[in-house]
């Protein structure tokens, strides 16, 4: 996975508007799902890292929900600065850290909460970041991932041709098709309990904040499973 096409990415996203946290969006309606996932399970606070973390609007989202120590961590530089913004627009202190995911600078056994989203999808084997996830958490913290597989779904129908001809999302980035029995065959093997997984987002492309809000009722069934764009998967280090 290069650095160059993700700082692409994000140095587009930087001349967007910024979206603030509370508006009514369809992105803020899906990260609000992915925290209130994880929710029951996490302490009242705590330190909390997002590795890949793009933006970090998740955790941001997190450290106004929860008291936390926050630590976001990428590889690319102009995510990186995406972070700073972030944290100025929600008025939270977020450490920005450079480094790779295969050796994350974090002392073992320090975090009470590890996150990721849109990341583990990019490794043919994610399991050397799974481990690497999984070591920086403490005895009980919650480990948390979503993961957009390459898959048939309404929400991406229009890259089905191109999901078809090639594993190629970006130039230099994967996408792979790990399902959600995948990922917690790999995290039960590395000592974490409780795992589990719901596919979510069915739903069309371009669709309006309130139809992704009715058509939440349909999360973790089965017609996710078929036709959902992502899923979440969380457990708990033992």
């Amino acid at each position: 996975m290069t650095t160059s096409s993700w700082d692409t990415v994000w140095l587009n996203a930087a001349g967007a508007a910024h979206v603030p946290l509370d508006a009514a969006t369809l992105e803020n309606h899906i990260d609000s799902a992915k925290i209130d996932f994880i929710l029951p399970w996490i302490p009242g606070e705590g330190c909390a890292v997002e590795i890949g973390c793009g933006s970090a609007r998740l955790l941001a989202r997190l450290g106004l929900t929860r008291p936390y120590t926050l630590m976001a961590v990428d590889t690319s530089l102009e995510a990186l600065a995406g972070v700073e913004r972030t944290a100025a627009a929600a008025g939270l202190a977020i450490r920005a850290v450079c480094a790779d995911a295969y050796r994350l600078p974090i002392k073992s056994g320090s975090c009470d909460v590890v996150l990721s989203g849109g990341l583990l999808e990019h490794f043919r084997d994610p399991l050397p970041i799974l481990r690497e996830m999984v070591r920086i958490l403490k005895t009980g913290g919650v480990f948390y991932a979503d993961v957009v597989p390459r898959k048939f779904s309404l929400y991406r129908v229009g890259e089905v041709m191109r999901m078809m001809r090639s594993e190629w999302l970006l130039p230099g980035v994967v996408e792979t098709r790990h399902d959600g029995a995948y990922y917690r065959g790999h995290l039960t093997g590395l000592g974490c309990s409780e795992v589990s997984y719901r596919y979510c987002g069915v739903y069309p492309p371009r669709v309006s904040h309130e139809v992704g809000k009715r058509t939440a009722v349909l999360d973790g069934t089965p017609v996710a499973r078929a036709f959902g764009w992502y899923f979440m998967i969380r457990g708990r280090k033992a």
